[in-house]
């Protein structure tokens, strides 16, 4: 993969664009939750309930309101789900959007390589990468507003650029950022067959993204923050570029995964990406669990 080649790293945040639920609507909820619902009864928050459901310690960086309300209210899995009424329902989902608790990293990190740039042209664009990754299931659950800024920070063959500028519309803008201008000429390629005319292209450095102090709402790293050569210092300049608000969307293949398409260098696995991005100055605000052989996380400045 080139030098942020692949495109950007993922993990989606609906919460990110939604205000927090009230507290009164949280208590209520977890009062419903504990007692009324008897949720403990299957699932488990932290050190308290049962496990032969899912774990809903962290199901608020999982789940939108509406999949929450809707796993609810679902009489396969919640036969007594008639009892609650829409206000019930209403509390319960403001007390799950707050379950977002993730699990202690281990005190042992172990020391990670850092892959080598290649510019692999082939493998970006190889027939079967929508079957394997799914890329419109994946930008469609990031919500991107028309009018949105997006940086694509190390953009490739434009695998996503192309897709991006679509999505925010000519009202929008896209980065397309890349340390070779190689890679910056293939996405130039790419983004001229789909007719679009809102990429400005900008050649980075190893230390640098090269982007305008909080200039962009969603910075988007497929598969190329592997390869950061200085990712402190280029996740620095990312975070200078986000405007309040802003996100991060990180992409990488799963290190846990047998069938990800990628050698084991230009895999991660997720507690690599939480250990490294995390004390940046970073925090998880979604999870994107439904991929197939990536891992896909957003965060927002802590």
């Amino acid at each position: 993969m080139t030098a942020f080649a692949a495109g950007t790293i993922v993990f989606l945040a609906f919460s990110a664009q939604l205000p927090p639920p009230a507290l009164p609507d949280v208590e209520a909820g977890r009062a419903l939750f504990e007692g009324k619902g008897q949720c403990l009864s299957c699932h488990r928050v932290q050190d308290t309930g049962a496990t032969t459901a899912r774990d809903l310690s962290w199901i608020g960086l999982l789940r939108p309101p509406d999949k929450l309300r809707a796993a609810i209210t679902n009489p396969k899995t919640h036969p007594a789900a008639s009892a609650f009424g829409p206000e019930d329902v209403d509390r319960l989902v403001s007390f799950l959007r707050t379950r977002r608790t993730l699990w202690a990293l281990s005190s042992e990190p172990a020391e990670r390589e850092v892959a080598p740039a290649t510019g692999n042209a082939p493998f970006f664009n190889r027939p079967q990468r929508d079957k394997e990754e799914r890329p419109e299931l994946l930008l469609g659950a990031l919500q991107i507003r028309r009018g949105a800024t997006v940086a694509d920070v190390g953009s490739g063959t434009g695998y996503f650029t192309w897709r991006l500028a679509q999505l925010v519309g000519p009202e929008g803008k896209v980065y397309a950022v890349d340390v070779q201008q190689s890679m910056l000429d293939l996405t130039k390629t790419a983004v001229a067959e789909h007719n679009l005319d809102n990429v400005e292209y900008v050649l980075a450095t190893e230390t640098s993204p090269r982007l305008p102090e909080r200039s962009v709402d969603l910075a988007f790293i497929a598969y190329a923050y592997h390869e950061f050569g200085d990712p402190e210092a280029m996740m620095a300049g990312i975070r200078r570029a986000l405007k309040p608000g802003g996100r991060v969307v990180i992409l990488e293949y799963a290190k846990e995964s047998k069938i990800a398409p990628a050698a084991p260098l230009h895999k991660m696995s997720f507690e690599e990406i939480r250990r490294e991005i995390e004390p940046m100055g970073f925090v998880v605000d979604q999870l994107l669990d439904f991929l197939p052989v990536q891992h896909g996380v957003v965060f927002t400045i802590k």
